[in-house]
């Protein structure tokens, strides 16, 4: 069976990446930190905060939502796991050679050797514990009837987003937790099955989005209320679930869209490498906080952009390297090895 690549859902990963550099720009940038509540700066800057939210639950869905019946290819996790290897170990080594490291630890260099082992990209930990999960779930996601289907949908969202509103009782973490992202799956993958939204037009979608939107950021602006403002939250999740549905109805032919795409992940690695993290990024970008707010926001969107760029021309070099000294080739030698050791293994438990 042939599967039709979809380069909407690909335009959509360059997007959300672009929103994930957005939600850094401000966070630990600092924008958000030196803005005063009540003032315009902060209705603002927070309302870009809000709009960008999403991101992180709309690379998730997006596993569900597009997956397809067929074996995973274990490989692919490998070759992951190299990249975030780069992004922790090698670039973090790269800046204290370089100097540019002033309080690296040896024990704190052999933990970005083991970047899932000690959770370096807490993203990339919760994956990649979610990817052997990933053909269970199927067996069922790939059998439920479409009622069916919609049923569980509307269950995970109450029990895990709605509850999650007053109170953490299934431990999801505010989102930042391996459940949360197989919940996601879930949801994508029933959301699929179960055609969910799929009769309602463009337009009723865009505008259910704007109101998610326009909820979440008046509650935090004018009430000073941060329950939906967070990834578990039901208008964050429902707005990531919409912006997927609504850019895989986006019919592209894009070669170049196709070729950018596969980089967005090492762009997340890339700001999240603890020495970008904390010594460029942490407080960088204060000064658009201080500038007339038309202007500043303007830099905002330039500096999301540049941190975006940045990402984008290293994860392109990174594979270049890669290719060239052949990880695709050893991580399916891996795979090889780990699969023959358990087959052994395997037979122990006869």
């Amino acid at each position: 069976m042939k599967y039709e690549r979809n380069y909407g859902i690909d335009l959509l990963r360059l997007v959300l990446m672009y929103m994930v550099c957005m939600l850094h720009t401000l966070g630990q940038g600092g924008i958000l930190g030196v803005c005063q509540a009540g003032t315009v700066e902060y209705k603002a800057f927070w309302f870009l905060e809000i709009l960008s939210y999403c991101a992180v639950d709309g690379f998730a869905i997006i596993s569900g939502y597009m997956a397809v019946d067929r074996p995973r290819k274990y490989e692919k996790l490998v070759d992951m796991w190299f990249q975030a290897f780069f992004y922790s170990f090698v670039i973090t080594m790269l800046f204290t050679l370089a100097g540019c490291n002033p309080v690296w630890e040896k024990a704190d260099m052999i933990r970005c050797a083991f970047p899932v082992t000690f959770g370096k990209f807490w993203y990339f930990t919760a994956f990649f514990a979610l990817f052997f999960a990933i053909p269970i779930l199927n067996k069922f996601m790939f059998t439920v009837e479409e009622q069916s289907a919609k049923i569980a949908f509307l269950i995970l969202i109450i029990l895990f987003s709605c509850m999650g509103l007053f109170a953490d009782a299934f431990k999801t973490q505010g989102g930042y937790s391996t459940l949360w992202l197989i919940i996601l799956y879930c949801i994508g993958a029933l959301a699929k099955r179960g055609k969910v939204f799929e009769q309602k037009k463009s337009f009723t979608l865009i505008i259910m989005w704007a109101i998610c939107i326009f909820w979440t950021w008046a509650a935090h602006v004018f009430q000073g209320n941060e329950q939906l403002t967070n990834f578990v939250s039901p208008t964050i999740l429902l707005s990531g679930l919409l912006m997927v549905i609504l850019f895989s109805r986006i019919r592209l032919k894009g070669t170049v869209i196709a070729k950018l795409s596969p980089l967005a992940f090492g762009i997340y690695l890339f700001q999240l490498n603890q020495v970008i993290w904390n010594n460029y990024l942490r407080g960088a970008f204060t000064f658009v906080a201080e500038t007339n707010i038309i202007l500043g926001v303007v830099y905002a969107f330039a500096c999301a952009a540049l941190i975006f760029i940045s990402g984008l021309v290293v994860e392109f070099l990174r594979t270049k390297i890669a290719k060239v000294i052949k990880i695709p080739e050893l991580s399916k030698k891996i795979v090889s090895v780990f699969h023959w050791m358990l087959k052994k293994v395997c037979v122990i438990l006869k």
